[in-house]
């Protein structure tokens, strides 16, 4: 990535956000019509886990 030397102005970093916020929901519509069709298609369930949860099961003391 290249670090620019000059700061954007204020019309400069709205553009920049605009298309930053445009990919984002470019991704988002992607992921969607993933999960529609895993769904679908293929009858797989999808949850979105809530934060703090995770699926690493604790070490087994074997």
């Amino acid at each position: 990535m290249t670090e620019p030397t000059l700061p954007l102005t204020p019309e400069q970093r709205i553009k920049e956000l605009e298309e930053q916020l445009a990919l984002s929901n470019q991704k988002a519509q992607f992921f969607e019509a993933v999960v529609n069709v895993l769904k679908n298609d293929y009858g797989v369930s999808i949850v979105k886990k809530r934060p703090g949860k995770s699926s690493r099961k604790g070490k087994s003391k074997a």
